[in-house]
């Protein structure tokens, strides 16, 4: 095969060598080796939601892992269902952080902030939320809206 069209030659010349290190267990994702910038006050995530509808109400589910429920917030404003709050990082004083090495920091702390926008036929004074297991849910009632019966309307012809 000639050099011009092999894939992967350049990994066969002396650069090869220069991403070995991607193939260490630790290092598989070098986006994780990118330092957070300003600390984890800074950070913004965001939690994983399912809305279920039900016949008599819709479910908001967020995954809040390790979020304390004082600090969650869930808000209504207009239409407009919001959770934020923040999940503090394990804060260790420098004496307990001297000779760790951290080889991976995948969990997420900092603020977080969802929106969701719910239909108009809600509940607005019933809704209640929880929090267990890390899974906050939001229950937001439907309003019953009475279905009118079906009346057949005569075209006339002229």
């Amino acid at each position: 095969m000639s050099e011009l069209v092999r894939p992967g030659r350049f990994f066969d010349s002396g650069f090869g060598d220069l991403f070995s290190w991607t193939n260490d267990p630790f290092f598989r994702d070098a986006w994780n080796l990118i330092p957070r910038v300003g600390g984890a006050e800074s950070q913004l995530w965001s939690p994983r939601i399912d809305l279920i509808e039900k016949e008599d109400a819709f479910l908001v589910k967020a995954e809040v892992p390790g979020v304390p429920r004082e600090n969650i917030k869930v808000d209504l404003k207009g239409d407009i269902l919001s959770v934020s709050g923040e999940k503090a990082d394990e804060k260790k004083s420098d004496e307990e952080r001297e000779g760790t090495v951290f080889h991976r920091m995948e969990r997420s702390y900092g603020k977080f902030e969802r929106s969701i926008r719910l239909p108009k036929q809600i509940d607005k004074q019933g809704i209640k939320a929880s929090c267990k297991d890390g899974i906050l849910t939001i229950t937001v009632p439907k309003k019953h809206v009475e279905k009118s019966e079906s009346q057949k309307i005569e075209i006339s012809y002229e």
